[in-house]
């Protein structure tokens, strides 16, 4: 009498079967992480953009209630982690334009005190208030 010993192992079949449902998975996944990835940079813009509103307000009040371009840039690049922003006068002086970039995206912070509020635009599309 022969006795077959059973090799303890998995088969190619349960191999490639495990492999499939992985990657089948991993299919649903991918499309999420990329809206995900979007989503940050977009939360990444806009506090970026709080941080610049604040120094900008910190300049306004020092400026006796107008927006002195000059002392909003100095503000910024004193208070701020933003790189390289660019201050444009408004159409008065409770009005100012800031552009900066966010990962490599251009965007446009728009101030204005007299009702106290701001916009974060994308280009043409605005990304803060929606």
């Amino acid at each position: 009498m022969k006795v077959h010993k059973k090799e303890k192992g998995f088969t190619l079949i349960e191999l490639m079967l495990v492999v499939a449902i992985i990657l089948v998975l991993l299919g649903f996944l991918v499309p999420k992480f990329s809206g995900y990835q979007s989503k940050v940079r977009t939360a990444k813009a806009i506090n970026t953009a709080k941080q610049l509103e604040t120094a900008a307000m910190a300049s306004y009040g020092n400026s006796d209630g107008k927006f002195d371009t000059a002392d909003v840039q100095e503000c910024l690049s004193k208070l701020t982690s933003a790189e390289n922003p660019q201050v444009s006068a408004g159409d008065s002086d409770q009005f100012i334009t800031i552009s900066y970039k966010s990962d490599d995206k251009d965007y446009t912070l728009e101030i204005n005190a007299q009702e106290s509020s701001y916009k974060v635009k994308d280009g043409d599309k605005q990304v803060f208030p929606k």
